[in-house]
């Protein structure tokens, strides 16, 4: 948070400014009491690990018998480098450095747990290190939750589908364990959990959606007020729709905003702040440009145009699209690369709420 902003968006958001999550905290709380298995996922920064930090804040764990074990996957490409880190993460949590020597002679059979490249992991030693987790947990008769952020990259393992069953089979017979698992890429752990069907049976799915939009408006004059600044309700939600409800931008724009304001928000103002915004971020939508073909700029212009039959001939002759087996390939693509979320036949979204912004405010700017 900057030291002269009341906004905070840039990291965990707790306490005052975290506002309009009180469903998703309350479900997910009684999920982990219940001993059941939670999913959370959505487009990034849309509040996932908020919502988690600001729930088990809330628990009374030591209590409970509680403890949690995060594992990062970000830069996990491979099963045995993936059943080390939980086995040694799960450890520190768990075990005194006395009992994690004597654990791994008895439980772990003396695993290499710092390997080289040839040291690979026979079939037996990964059936003991997927059965770890819960053993542990019974053995210090504790609830154990593995908190699993950007679970979709599993999928750059080789034979993600291999690996995505035998972590499916472990966890659903562990009765002492529980799993939180958030992923940042929307369409890659729906392929995961709607497509693909893994861990359907087991985990109960926390829809997380945009904040109230008169809720988060309060909080903006809220947080203006705190600051003896004053902003009005329209003003307010200025901000909110410049940005669709994304709390992150919305956020870092109220910033903005609270910043170039001396006494009173005005549009003007709102305006201002868009344009710094975007200019903060104008390497990322640059580089996002660059990854994106020529065709699949103009799917993206048909989209922002409102255009959902994208297969007639004169939709397909106005972008250039070509042919109606090109716009499956398009499809596939943007999908691939998260820029957007073919929702429904007719609902797609974007991703990125200032990328959605920035196309139609300069990138296609001619064409508006």
């Amino acid at each position: 948070m900057n030291y002269l902003s009341p906004f905070e968006y840039n990291g965990i958001v707790t306490g005052m400014r975290f506002v309009g999550r009180e469903k998703e905290v309350a479900k997910l709380q009684k999920l982990i009491s219940s001993h059941k298995n939670a999913l959370l996922y959505g487009p990034p920064k849309i509040g996932k690990r908020s919502i988690v930090h600001n729930a088990l804040k809330g628990m009374d764990l030591e209590a409970e018998g509680i403890v949690v074990c995060k594992l990062d996957l970000f830069n996990i490409r491979h099963l045995d480098k993936l059943l080390r880190k939980i086995a040694r993460e799960v450890s520190k949590v768990l075990l005194t450095p006395e009992e994690e020597a004597r654990v791994y002679v008895t439980c772990l059979k003396n695993i290499p747990m710092n390997p080289t490249t040839k040291d690979s992991l026979t079939e037996k030693q990964v059936k003991a290190l997927l059965r770890y987790p819960q053993s542990i947990a019974r053995q210090k008769k504790k609830h154990l939750i593995l908190y699993f952020q950007q679970f979709q990259d599993i999928l750059l393992f080789d034979k993600p589908m291999k690996v995505l069953g035998m972590l499916e089979n472990a966890f659903a017979e562990s009765k002492d364990v529980s799993l939180i698992i958030t992923g940042d890429k929307r369409n890659a752990m729906y392929s995961i959990f709607e497509e693909m069907h893994f861990f359907r049976n087991i985990v109960t799915e926390i829809p997380i959606k945009f904040i109230n939009r008169k809720v988060f408006a309060e909080f903006i004059i809220k947080c203006f007020n705190h600051g003896g600044k004053e902003a009005s309700m329209k003003d307010a939600l200025l901000i909110y729709d410049t940005l669709e409800g994304d709390p992150w931008y919305a956020q870092h724009l109220a910033e903005i905003c609270y910043l170039l304001t001396e006494k009173t928000l005005t549009a003007d103002i709102v305006h201002r702040g868009v344009n710094h915004l975007m200019n903060m971020y104008d390497y990322e939508l640059h580089n996002t440009i660059y990854g994106l073909s020529n065709h699949q700029l103009q799917l993206i212009r048909a989209i922002l145009d409102g255009e959902r039959r994208f297969s007639k001939t004169e939709v397909l002759e106005k972008y250039g699209l070509n042919s109606s087996a090109n716009v499956n390939r398009l499809k596939e693509a943007l999908t691939k690369k998260e820029v957007v979320t073919f929702v429904s036949k007719n609902t797609i979204d974007f991703n990125d709420s200032l990328l959605k912004l920035w196309f139609k405010n300069y990138f296609f700017i001619d064409q508006y």
